[in-house]
């Protein structure tokens, strides 16, 4: 089964940093409607199920959201002042083309800094503290800015994406785009051969800021299981060493499997049993701690879920241009998928409940 490299273009290139999400949303409403009906809620979460109201009740969560920036003052020259959206290095930003989303449309831009020859020896080659960054987007003062810019309008790093050899892409906001790509196509892949249980799809936001969107959806009902996908760190690349980030994970090999404390050992065990059925690969990723991903707070739905958190490798991650592989996203759909299958066919209460 081959990629959808035309709907994973769609998502990365739809703008959509925490908080402002819905252009992403709107591309995953247009996909699923003709299988399933997508609904969202207040904060812009988009869910959409196969076999609503069957047991048992499975969930496939990617987040949205990617890392930004946001308008917070313009100057008398007209150049534009900025914070940060989640967890962005500082360093990536000088230089770099970004696009501000204003109510009129959008408009482009570069991040500016004092030049290097006027920077102290001492400070040379250090991160220039957000506070010492701008958007220069061409105004000739304040008032030109403003009347194209507004205070509190997001910006995104400039939309890109290609496709290298082997089925390796690059692109703005792969992360995590691939996960929300993952959900969709197993819904699809699903629907197209559906087993008893039900599998919803769950598109959050605000991952990458407040994680608001888990925790809202953590509070509406009791899935019997909820499946994370997000990206994780692939270890075939210079200077990512496999034994401090809990093994290897390398591009083509297959999604990640997470063993610890946020994934139920019964269920990681049903993913392994699977996915060796079905000629599906995966790696083994030791989590012993905090996953930094919806995870932690969508298996707190209800009196607790039992949860799997399912790792794409990505090489650069939080960058301007993170690279992944099809394969990896098509065969997390598929076994997402087979596991669903599976699940209906063995499900029982108490299934999850972890045994010695």
């Amino acid at each position: 089964m081959t990629a959808d490299v035309g709907f994973l273009r769609d998502l990365v290139l739809a703008p959509g940093p925490s908080g402002f999400e819905q252009p992403v949303q709107q591309v995953v409403r247009e996909r699923v409607a003709s299988r399933a009906d997508p609904e969202t809620d207040v904060l812009g979460n988009v869910t959409a199920t196969i076999n609503p109201g069957a047991t048992p009740q499975i969930v496939v969560a990617g987040h949205a959201d990617q890392i930004g920036l946001q308008v917070t003052w313009v100057d008398d020259q007209g150049f534009v002042y900025f914070d940060k959206i989640g967890s962005v290095d500082p360093l990536l930003l000088p230089g770099r083309a970004v696009v501000i989303h204003a109510s009129r449309g959008v408009v482009e831009g570069v991040v500016g800094k004092r030049p290097t020859h006027l920077i102290a020896d001492a400070d040379r080659g250090k991160a220039a503290d957000i506070s010492e960054q701008w958007i220069d987007i061409g105004a000739t003062d304040r008032a030109a800015a403003l009347a194209r810019i507004a205070c509190g309008d997001p910006v995104t790093f400039g939309p890109h994406f290609v496709e290298f050899a082997g089925g390796i892409v690059a692109g703005c906001a792969l992360d995590d785009r691939c996960g929300v790509y993952v959900a969709v196509r197993a819904l699809e892949i699903y629907a197209d051969a559906p087993g008893s249980a039900a599998l919803t799809l769950l598109s959050t936001v605000q991952e990458e800021s407040r994680y608001m969107g888990a925790h809202v959806q953590a509070r509406r009902g009791q899935p019997d299981c909820m499946i994370v996908v997000d990206a994780d760190f692939a270890t075939d690349q210079p200077e990512v060493e496999p034994r401090r980030v809990g093994g290897t994970l390398v591009l083509g090999g297959g999604p990640g499997l997470a063993r610890g404390g946020c994934s139920n050992p019964r269920l990681f065990a049903l993913f392994e049993e699977v996915a060796a059925s079905a000629g599906i690969p995966v790696q083994i990723k030791a989590t012993p701690g905090d996953t930094q991903t919806d995870s932690e707070y969508l298996q707190t739905a209800g009196a607790g879920t039992a949860a799997l958190n399912l790792g794409l490798p990505m090489r650069y991650m939080h960058s301007p241009h993170e690279v992944a592989q099809l394969d990896d996203l098509e065969a997390a759909a598929r076994l997402v998928a087979a596991v669903a299958r599976r699940l209906g066919e063995v499900f029982e209460p108490g299934v999850f409940i972890p045994r010695a």
